[in-house]
């Protein structure tokens, strides 16, 4: 995701709208997790932006801020990334993209590449069911990863 200098703007925007139209209150809780979201790239856990959140609002709760990050993914306004390690990660940024996940310390970054999006869906399996979408999740190592010698496993 780049954060250009408006999409922090613009996802505060959007989570205004959804509240809205959707009854939601506005709260004090739902702004700093959209903003801590939104100025992040690295698709932080819930209990990352829960500790974020904590600093800024020392009462919030940790149940609070995932109920909230399962609000705004039933919303559509962050997506819910899973992750091999079984730790879910989040991301603000909804517009297609795909994953780069380093195996070595389990950051995970964007990749924008447009020929990405163009493979097209397989037909109907078997069993019938019909694929709608896709992301792709690549695995590897990071830049700072690769550069390290892993001693447990010789590489």
């Amino acid at each position: 995701m780049s954060l250009h200098p408006d999409f922090h703007i613009s996802k505060m925007h959007e989570l205004e709208q959804v509240c809205r139209s959707k009854g939601l209150p506005m709260t004090v809780q739902r702004r700093a997790i959209m903003e801590s979201l939104a100025v992040r790239k690295d698709h932080p856990t819930a209990d990352q932006v829960f500790e974020t959140v904590q600093a800024r609002i020392p009462g919030v709760s940790r149940t609070t801020v995932y109920r909230v990050l399962e609000t705004f993914v039933q919303y559509g306004i962050v997506q819910k990334i899973n992750s091999p390690l079984a730790r879910a990660r989040f991301d603000a940024d909804t517009a297609r993209h795909h994953h780069l996940r380093c195996t070595g310390c389990d950051v995970m970054v964007d990749l924008h590449d447009p020929s990405l999006d163009r493979l097209p869906l397989p037909t109907p399996v078997d069993n019938g069911f019909q694929i709608h979408d896709y992301t792709i999740s690549f695995t590897g190592r990071c830049p700072r990863c690769a550069g390290k010698v892993d001693n447990r496993r010789g590489v």
